[in-house]
């Protein structure tokens, strides 16, 4: 679909990026005020990327939603395009077997003799019982399930596999947001209620549903012809390479041509945002992820459409297995995406080695039997941040900073925040919005300039 012609000579919001987090974000703000969405990309979707290979499609990131997700609230049509899916994810333990993800009790208990399980307790125990260790993502775990069960369980790897740092460098506020199914899965009442058979059955609520067919920008393509209905104008293809900030109009600048609006709204990554305003680097490690994508002629013996790596070995963190979704051609019988992350100052493998390294550990392990061919890989920069320990200081006054130019951050890359699934992205962009913007227009007015 083409761009809009810009309609307005000063926005009353200029979005930036196409994301979940910005199109939600457009969709809330456009019922009363005019609206441009700009984003570097030429298709929707942000770093949702589809690529398509020999008719094999392949995804980076998740493709799985929920039918009562946030973003189908606001654009109920992509959830009619959606399709029903059960969704099997299982892990690889450290002993390399394939249980339940994330956290298996049965296996672990049933691997550890007496003795083994006595020790565990005690660890538990002790670990449950210390105070002032509010220090780090492992000590998190460990108060938790203790040290024994959280270095047998594979938790510290996969820490690692995910943000290319140990556990002891990540933030505990994190840790305790981005792991509540460990708290979940560690109560003691909620153990004793399932073990007497008292916890009610909460009734399903939601149905696991992937996209459709075609490709993430031709999904979200279906979002923007409903923004447009409502009078969003749409650039994308145009990398801004300036913000100035007046008193009362803010300019984002591109190749071909600048535009003005009273408010930025930005989800592109924080250190961009902060350069393009002419501010110094917050200095915010981000992970790239390297997607390797992946066909086989043969079995996927896991039998389950995602598996992550909790093993003692292994670079790759995840492998979602498209064809479980999506059509195969005649020539494969399966088609995956194995995601690898690569922490700063790393060095990004070529594809053909990061290939021969995960192909060895699957067959070590007995994960797959037949032929496997690469068919492609891609690397996505800034695809997440590293909550390190501190950054919350500097990325705090980076949002600051940018907010007193009116500049409103939102997002994973936008706030710098963790954010694991769309449907809280989406929740929180309107959170945001809602919190930041209500004293500003009370206080303003909410002015709205003619067509030029």
């Amino acid at each position: 679909m083409g761009n809009a012609a810009s309609r307005f000579k000063v926005y009353d919001y200029i979005v930036l990026g196409c994301g979940i987090s910005a199109l939600t974000a457009a969709r809330h703000l456009a019922v009363e005020h005019s609206v441009l969405i700009l984003d570097r990309y030429k298709q929707p979707g942000g770093n949702h990327l589809s690529h398509v290979i020999d008719g094999l499609e392949f995804d980076i990131g998740a493709i799985c939603f929920n039918t009562s997700d946030e973003q189908f609230r606001h654009f109920p049509e992509l959830l009619a395009l959606c399709v029903p899916k059960h969704v099997e994810v299982k892990k690889i333990c450290t002993n390399g077997s394939v249980g339940k993800y994330p956290f298996d009790w049965e296996m672990e208990r049933s691997s550890l003799s007496a003795w083994a399980q006595l020790s565990c307790l005690l660890s538990l125990l002790s670990c449950r019982l210390r105070r002032g260790s509010r220090k780090d993502a492992a000590r998190y775990a460990q108060s938790r399930i203790g040290n024994q069960l959280y270095l047998r369980a594979g938790l510290d790897l996969y820490i690692r596999r995910l943000f290319g740092v140990e556990a002891s460098e990540i933030d505990y506020d994190f840790a305790m947001k981005r792991m509540q199914w460990l708290a979940r899965e560690t109560s003691l009442r909620l153990r004793l209620a399932r073990l007497l058979n008292r916890l009610p059955m909460t009734p399903l609520r939601s149905q696991t549903v992937v996209r459709p067919p075609g490709g993430f920008g031709r999904y979200y393509e279906t979002a923007l012809v409903s923004l447009r209905t409502l009078g969003v104008d749409i650039v994308l293809g145009q990398a801004p390479s300036a913000i100035r900030t007046g008193t009362d109009v803010v300019a984002v600048s591109t190749s071909s041509r600048t535009y003005e609006a009273r408010n930025i709204i930005s989800t592109i990554p924080l250190d961009e945002a902060s350069a393009l305003c002419g501010l110094p680097h917050p200095d915010l490690p981000t992970v790239t992820l390297v997607s390797l994508f992946v066909a086989l002629r043969g079995s996927w013996l896991p039998e389950c459409s995602i598996l992550y790596n909790f093993h003692s070995s292994g670079n790759w963190k995840r492998i979602t297995v498209h064809s479980d979704f999506y059509p195969t051609s005649g020539v494969y019988d399966h088609h995956l995406t194995v995601e690898i992350t690569v922490p700063p100052g790393g060095k990004i493998p070529a594809a053909g080695d990061a290939f021969a390294e995960v192909e060895t550990h699957l067959r070590k392990l007995n994960i797959v039997r037949g032929e496997l061919v690469l068919m492609g890989s891609s690397e996505l920069a800034n695809a997440y941040p590293i909550p390190e320990r501190g950054f919350k200081q500097r990325r705090d006054a980076a949002i600051a900073s940018l907010a007193a130019r009116h500049v409103i951050c939102l997002g994973r890359q936008g706030k710098f925040e963790y954010i694991p699934h769309s449907n809280i992205a989406a929740k929180e962009a309107i959170v945001t919005l809602d919190r930041v913007l209500a004293p500003r227009e009370s206080a303003s007015g909410t002015p709205g300039e003619g067509v030029a």
